[in-house]
């Protein structure tokens, strides 16, 4: 009798199911490097979703300052502030990569709000020049015009630490950038997409960038053999995300995270738990965010909540946006229904 093989998707998901059902359940009490399904007192997780129809200076600058103001932001005054955006590789033809004037109106904003030292960081997956990356993108231009410190995470200085789960598979002990390590502040900065391997790719999904491809390989194989969902759970879980924001403005659908098509959402999401976060812009997308395999694993190891209820949407209801994103085919049981 014939055996059918496995895909890698399938592969993944049976090591990260054997790995969570080993998954202590105390990694993400309080105090820990995860955070809560709740800030404390009980209060709902905050949300800020703002419209955002274009990447025009006035326009960012606006959407920006509104989305902070309604949400939970770190306190950035005398601090380092890291941003670690999206860029898997660049093209001229498609919006692969986090827009560097969103993060120029950032950058700008922590300014004023007396952020002592901000730095743009990322550890390219695809492409190995970063600097070629970086140049082509636009941030090495943002850097020298704002005074900005251009960081190549994947030939950092390196710090070794623990897995917040002991009982890691491939990731029990994780080699850290330094840069990462001593953020004071790390935002993260995804451009919002679709994802041929994991359905969709938001704050969460964008730390893969944060692990050195000198130690995890390219496209950061490692994390791939490890399980895609595990992988996302075990860096956001040790590695703390104090703020993300969604570059929703123009995203792309189809058969990403670098070979779709561009979808204007026209929309920035914003907030301090990037699990009620990505729950959001997926429900934008049209995504059942309990549907996707590291978002619901997110969810039931206290990375935060998924959970309408315990999210406060600040800008109005998710549906009232909703920009259908096309899926691969793979992953079209994502949909979420209308209604």
């Amino acid at each position: 009798m014939s055996r059918r093989s496995l895909s890698r998707r399938e592969f993944g998901r049976l090591v990260g199911a054997s790995a969570l059902a080993a998954w202590p359940a105390a990694s993400f009490a309080a105090g820990g490097a995860g955070q809560a399904v709740r800030p404390a007192g009980g209060a709902l997780l905050q949300v800020a979703l703002v419209t955002c129809p274009d990447y025009a200076p006035e326009t960012l600058a606006a959407a920006v300052r509104q989305g902070w103001r309604s949400s939970r932001p770190p306190d950035v005054r005398g601090k380092r502030v890291v941003l670690k955006p999206n860029m898997v590789d660049v093209s001229a033809e498609r919006p692969i990569h986090t827009d560097p004037r969103l993060i120029e109106a950032l950058v700008l904003h922590l300014g004023d709000l007396g952020a002592r030292e901000i730095v743009l960081a990322e550890g390219t997956s695809h492409n190995r020049d970063s600097e070629d990356l970086f140049r082509r993108a636009g941030y090495e231009a943002i850097a020298r015009r704002r005074g900005v410190r251009l960081v190549d995470l994947n030939y950092d200085d390196l710090v070794p630490v623990r897995s917040v789960n002991p009982r890691a598979t491939l990731l029990r002990e994780m080699v850290l950038p330094r840069t990462i390590r001593e953020a004071e502040v790390l935002i993260s900065l995804p451009k919002m997409k679709t994802h041929k391997l994991a359905g969709i790719t938001l704050a969460m999904k964008n730390m893969f960038g944060a692990l050195p491809g000198m130690v995890y390989g390219w496209p950061k194989n490692t994390l791939h053999w490890n399980g895609i969902p595990l992988s996302i759970c075990e860096i956001n879980g040790t590695i703390k995300t104090h703020y993300a924001i969604v570059d929703g403005v123009i995203g792309m659908e189809g058969h990403g995270p670098v070979m779709g098509r561009a979808k204007k959402a026209g929309v920035l999401v914003m907030g301090d738990n990037a699990l009620a976060v990505d729950a959001t812009a997926a429900r934008i997308m049209g995504v059942d965010p309990e549907r996707v395999e590291y978002l619901a694993l997110a969810h039931r190891i206290k990375l935060g909540s998924l959970r309408p209820e315990d999210i406060a949407v600040s800008g109005g209801r998710p549906d009232r946006v909703r920009t259908d994103f096309a899926l691969d085919p793979e992953f079209a049981s994502l949909r979420a229904p209308r209604g």
